[in-house]
């Protein structure tokens, strides 16, 4: 796992304790929204913190009914890519911002870009590890979606076509408006994204490909959420022992 300050604070005892109560809370059904600001402000935590919480723990049965949906390996399989979700990821990671395993086993981060970044170099050289993932694993039909509102999605989308027919790769990109919508529309393959939207409504399978990427080109080991609860557990177990 990346040791930087920003990863020690999620290390620190407040933070697994506000964790602790988040997951106590929202597995007792009560809201998200509220349940995350009565913690973050209970523990005073930042808004890196906030964000972790919030993406990376949801109620045992949701997670389950995520993790029900993964799969790994696309080979052969046709492949609907929720492109800025996917490339957006794998941004944050190759620019040092927090990234996380969630209670659903799916590989989530901190960034908040929410369409808005600067770094095309790096953009255009996460592309180049998906593309160089996927011509591995050879899967069928790769369809990318990017939403339109993004900025300069429809440059994005030409140079996507340009590299997919350098990496041997058949299918499109295509520039809409909601990615969301066209997933969720999917009945065939599988899906490509972190969006819990579009999971929660998937008709496909779902494959994680930040973290099948990330641990293979950088041999990632990323922190994750459901050990960070166990500890706490298991030092609960030692205090009252």
């Amino acid at each position: 796992m990346q040791q930087t300050a920003k990863y020690n604070g999620l290390l620190a005892n407040d933070f697994i304790s506000a964790c602790r109560d988040y997951a106590y809370l929202i597995n007792r059904h009560f809201p998200e929204r509220g349940v995350l600001k009565l913690v973050g402000d209970r523990y005073r935590l930042d808004g890196d913190q906030r964000t972790v919480l919030y993406r990376g723990i949801s109620s045992g049965e949701k997670s389950e009914i995520r993790k029900s949906l993964l799969v790994t390996d696309v080979t052969g399989k046709d492949l609907m890519i929720d492109g800025y979700n996917v490339l957006f990821t794998l941004l944050n990671y190759r620019l040092g911002r927090i990234t996380f395993i969630s209670t659903d086993h799916i590989l989530r981060d901190a960034g908040s870009l929410h369409g808005k970044y600067r770094d095309e170099n790096t953009l255009t050289e996460s592309l180049g590890l998906l593309l160089e993932y996927l011509h591995r694993k050879q899967p069928g039909q790769t369809e990318i979606y990017l939403d339109s509102p993004v900025s300069h999605s429809d440059q994005h989308a030409r140079m996507i076509r340009e590299k997919m027919q350098v990496y041997h790769l058949q299918g499109d990109c295509h520039v809409i408006r909601s990615a969301d919508w066209a997933l969720k529309q999917c009945r065939h393959g599988v899906i490509a994204t972190s969006d819990t939207a579009i999971i929660e409504n998937a008709l496909a399978p779902v494959i994680d490909l930040p973290k099948g990427i990330l641990e293979g080109a950088y041999k990632a080991d990323f922190l994750k959420m459901n050990e960070l609860l166990a500890t706490h557990k298991d030092q609960d177990a030692i205090d009252n022992g």
